[in-house]
């Protein structure tokens, strides 16, 4: 997907590495994001979570994920602001997090159109690094060699286009296999849920050995200079 925006204006967004942990505090840093004035054309933010279960805005958390284990370990369990899936965090998973003023257009007019161009951004210099077969599908998640690396949810509030995805880089892939129900128990009748979509997954140091959190936030950050963003 193409640039559409007037590349006559440099856009200047303001980077965020926020190193708190703190599920409950980080939610909180993107609800402020929301709420408050931008003091630049955007904020792009990387973060990290201890762990934590993140259920979206239309679902049940029942029908998601084993709940008595997550209650033993003392996991909390997190409803996001925004629509789409379950996910799992811990310290091996990179979270994302991308606002803009909606008038700002960088590849759409329409949201998800919108953020699927800034998933290409990021699926782009994935596949220029890793070089292996990298596609973006319809809910803009990544896969690499058909397994989930990274899923994402998007929505317009407040006049502002607000993105925040996660990328799997070194994860517990076999708390996360414990933690969510792979076998969907939603009732045939539920129009008021949104349902995630099981796929098998993948941490983005399988695919290359090397990698480590603070490459994967060096690719990140080249990304978005790369199209004149930082």
């Amino acid at each position: 997907m193409k640039l559409i925006r007037d590349m006559s204006r440099k856009f200047k967004f303001s980077l965020l590495e926020n190193n708190c942990t703190n599920p409950y505090q980080n939610f909180q840093i993107e609800e402020n994001i929301l709420k408050e004035p931008l003091n630049s054309d955007g904020i792009l933010m990387l973060w990290q979570n201890t762990p934590c279960v993140v259920i979206g805005r239309f679902q049940e958390e029942a029908l998601e994920i084993n709940i008595d284990y997550l209650n033993g370990k003392n996991i909390p369990i997190i409803r996001r602001l925004t629509a789409g899936g379950t996910v799992y965090h811990d310290l091996g998973n990179l979270n994302v997090t991308f606002c803009k003023r909606k008038e700002d257009v960088l590849f759409s007019n329409y949201f998800l159109d919108e953020a699927k161009g800034i998933i290409g951004i990021v699926a782009k210099i994935l596949k220029s690094f890793i070089a292996q077969d990298i596609t973006v599908d319809e809910r803009n998640s990544i896969y690499i060699e058909g397994k989930k690396i990274s899923g994402s949810a998007a929505t317009i509030t407040n006049e502002k286009f607000f993105l925040h995805f996660s990328l799997l880089v070194n994860s517990d892939l076999e708390e996360l296999n414990r933690i969510i129900k792979w076998k969907e128990e939603y009732p045939k009748e539920s129009p008021n849920y949104i349902k995630s979509i099981r796929s098998p997954v993948a941490n983005l140091i399988d695919f290359r050995k090397d990698l480590d959190m603070e490459k994967v936030k060096v690719l990140i950050k080249s990304a978005f200079k790369n199209h004149n963003l930082l």
